[in-house]
């Protein structure tokens, strides 16, 4: 009995030199970052899209180049956590190729997107910015001075539906959407101007921008869900003159056992920025969310 007593005391000295030391006897300096790391999370979480569309009809009409197909690839990686506050990262790819009757397709140009962001998030909305980086590369046809890129700083807010990993997220959770439940954001762009740097951009002419999204979630049928998407998006140049672009789309998602995927009709009836070069064409395609 007194050697099991013994042992027992033995194993409770040495756990407690194994515990960290009381906040009271910590320094001043390891207690004046405990506001730091107890709130501090690694997410590495990842969301994003793959989507393939052809087009049905309308004309391209700042190029001689006619409709034919567009891919596009988004992918948004959250980094870390700190209280409501989230780092994020958008890695984006769209190809843009057009139809000829003598050939299967003509790439047109290529753009990118490679900007890191932020969010501060809130029960049902949150407040969401990007430090924003996007490049378009002319493909088959000559660049007389070189590609079309710009920086800009975007803020802007919505309901949490209408940024897609929140959309996506409570889709899966839920395996059904809300009927007519609407969402919605807007956000401000503020591009950065001045004389031809690689802080600045090169061969545009833009100076501010007005974009949003409202969303309204119509039900699910069985397996499947629907939606529909309008996208105002507004660009102010150096003149004062206005650009405009609108899309309007309809979307149906089957959710599987890991991920979704989709189809969509989308039709842009006003285009006038030059750059996205899309006024009037109407598409369909299909889609992976993850």
């Amino acid at each position: 009995m007194i050697s099991l007593v013994g042992l027992l005391l033995g194993l409770s000295a040495v756990a407690s030199d194994t515990l960290p030391p009381p906040a009271a006897s910590q320094s001043p300096a390891a207690r004046a970052w405990h506001w730091v790391a107890d709130d501090f999370e690694v997410l590495a979480a990842t969301s994003g899209t793959v989507d393939f569309a052809g087009d049905l009809f309308g004309d391209r009409r700042f190029t001689d180049l006619p409709p034919g197909y567009r891919s596009d690839f988004k992918v948004w990686v959250d980094f870390f956590r700190w209280k409501g506050f989230i780092s994020n990262w958008l890695i984006g790819n769209t190809t843009v190729a057009s139809r000829f009757d003598s050939t299967a397709f003509q790439l047109s140009h290529i753009r990118y997107v490679l900007t890191p962001g932020y969010r501060y998030e809130f029960e049902s909305w949150q407040i969401s910015g990007l430090l924003l980086h996007e490049c378009v590369h002319t493909v088959s046809r000559p660049e007389a001075n070189g590609s079309v890129w710009w920086n800009s700083f975007q803020i802007g807010a919505g309901t949490k539906g209408a940024y897609h990993d929140h959309f996506v997220d409570s889709y899966r959770k839920a395996g059904a959407f809300p009927s007519l439940r609407l969402d919605g954001r807007l956000d401000f762009g503020q591009f950065l101007y001045g004389g031809r740097s690689v802080w600045i951009g090169q061969n545009h002419d833009f100076r501010q921008e007005v974009f949003g999204l409202a969303r309204l979630r119509l039900g699910s049928v069985g397996p499947f869900g629907f939606f529909q998407d309008v996208e105002p998006h507004l660009w102010r140049a150096s003149s004062g003159r206005i650009d405009q672009k609108w899309s309007l789309s309809t979307h149906m998602y089957l959710l599987g056992k890991n991920n979704i995927v989709g189809g969509y009709a989308r039709w842009i009836p006003l285009d006038q920025n030059p750059h996205d070069n899309e006024n009037g064409l109407g598409k369909i395609g299909f889609e992976i969310v993850f």
